[in-house]
């Protein structure tokens, strides 16, 4: 590409990011509300209760971002938070009656600012441009690195801790001792996934429930039983490539998420491997999603690594 081509495209984009949002800003004004806070709505709207941690990783924002965000709805009266039931230090984050009103007045200027924004183009090129503008995004987000040049563990660089204390505890004292043996959940053995997270890019840690059958495993989005998914698990749907540590041993696996026959299969020898998933189920509306893990690697051996 030549600087005359490559000039005009990034100037394109920059103008349009530009207007874009100004745009949006002005539109948001008139209920009060400020670029990215709308963003936080939706996303409540689309998931439901979230901890906030997990808010952070779904719009792709920084923690301190989403804090202030946060507070401000907050003290609006959009949205309420209170402590975690797993974790009183982390907060959940869910939409109030006010929230759930402003929701809709936001989907109507959202559709509005749509549709001004593709004024003039066929819809065949107006289908396209959402898969068009997230090549885009990937292709400049520095956060990202292709997973064929180098495993996610050698990537440690970009690791953020998750903001629960008891898994980043346990995920420290792994990548401390080298081995997944010493780390258990109501006394049951436990594996250690590491993915990207799918809006962040940021390489996540997650200590899952060992859920193993002839070299491959379970990761079943349970979440504790609260109402929503997992943050992972939609991660692991836009990026099934994960690494899993059982022991001392680290393969690497693409994730798959089963249903029907094959879904009951792989929750009978989760609700073996841990019971309290039943309890899980029965508590709750959703259905849990269940994960399978297939190995494309050969096992490798591990040494502690210091944190």
């Amino acid at each position: 590409m030549d600087f005359e081509q490559a000039d005009a495209i990034n100037q394109a984009i920059r103008l349009l990011s530009l207007r874009h949002r100004a745009r949006a800003a002005a539109l948001l004004a008139p209920l009060g509300l400020h670029p990215g806070q709308e963003a936080l709505l939706l996303e409540l709207a689309r998931t439901g209760p979230m901890i906030q941690a997990q808010l952070s990783d779904a719009l792709g924002c920084e923690p301190p971002s989403v804090t202030l965000m946060s507070r401000k709805l907050d003290a609006s009266g959009h949205i309420r938070r209170s402590p975690a039931p797993s974790d009183k230090r982390a907060s959940v984050v869910e939409l109030t009656d006010s929230g759930i009103a402003l929701v809709g007045r936001i989907k109507e200027l959202w559709c509005a600012l749509g549709e001004e924004t593709v004024a003039g183009l066929p819809a065949e090129t107006v289908a396209g441009l959402p898969g068009i503008l997230n090549t885009l995004t990937g292709n400049v987000d520095s956060r990202r690195h292709p997973h064929g040049r180098a495993g996610l563990v050698e990537q440690d660089r970009d690791y953020e801790p998750s903001a629960l204390g008891f898994v980043r505890e346990h995920v420290e004292q792994i990548m401390r001792t080298g081995t997944t043996d010493g780390v258990t959940m109501s006394d049951r053995p436990v594996v250690l996934m590491t993915y990207r997270g799918a809006r962040s890019g940021k390489l996540r840690k997650t200590p899952v429930m060992r859920v193993e059958h002839e070299g491959r495993y379970a990761a079943v989005a349970s979440n504790g039983a609260q109402p929503t998914n997992p943050q992972w698990y939609p991660s692991l749907l836009a990026e099934p490539a994960v690494e899993l540590q059982d022991g001392t041993v680290t393969r690497r696996f693409l994730a798959r998420e089963v249903f029907g026959d094959e879904k009951a299969l792989w929750w009978r020898r989760a609700v073996d491997a841990y019971p309290d998933y039943a309890d899980y189920q029965r508590g709750i509306d959703r259905q849990i999603p269940v994960l399978v893990l297939e190995p494309v690697t050969s096992p490798v051996e591990v040494s502690s690594t210091r944190v």
